[in-house]
């Protein structure tokens, strides 16, 4: 099964990050962990349509992403740590949307990045980071839950 096939059926936590194992370029490989490349899943939402992006990057500084989102289409880009650390990612999706994600935010308990992705439609939403996505969704405010615009289980189950 390739990494594009994977990132679009999900698999608890690990598809959370989406396969950042740039498909593109053919370059299958090793499955996403915190060790070796420094592979991190994330999880998105856009508030207005409630579509779910799934996806990883790579590297320790700078790197890769990759990301499949539930309507189909599928984001490639790069992300980087800028000298303040927070984190800033460019992309491109091949439904023709470009965005732009930056995360300020790092929850320390869980160690979720958390930030705003807007894309070239206008789109805006929200982007989480991290090896313990379960762990930081289970712990936000039923409040804050019913503001969020997809069900946190369906951002990581997919």
């Amino acid at each position: 099964m390739n990494c594009i096939n994977q990132i679009l059926q999900g698999n608890g936590l690990l598809l959370a990050s989406a396969f950042m194992i740039f498909c593109a370029t053919g370059a299958q490989s090793e499955p996403c962990s915190p060790s070796g490349d420094f592979c991190t899943p994330f999880v998105g939402c856009i508030e207005e349509s409630g579509e779910i992006f799934r996806g990883e990057t790579r590297g320790r500084q700078d790197g890769p992403l990759l990301a499949a989102s539930s309507k189909g289409a599928i984001c490639e880009g790069t992300w980087l740590r800028t000298e303040s650390g927070m984190g800033v990612a460019w992309f491109e999706c091949n439904d023709g949307r470009r965005g732009m994600s930056i995360y300020a935010y790092f929850e320390e308990t869980s160690g979720t990045a958390i930030g705003d992705v807007e894309f070239s439609n206008g789109q805006i939403g929200q982007f989480w980071a991290g090896w313990n996505l379960e762990s930081y969704f289970d712990q936000v405010a039923p409040e804050d839950r019913q503001s969020m615009a997809c069900e946190p289980h369906d951002m990581l189950v997919g």
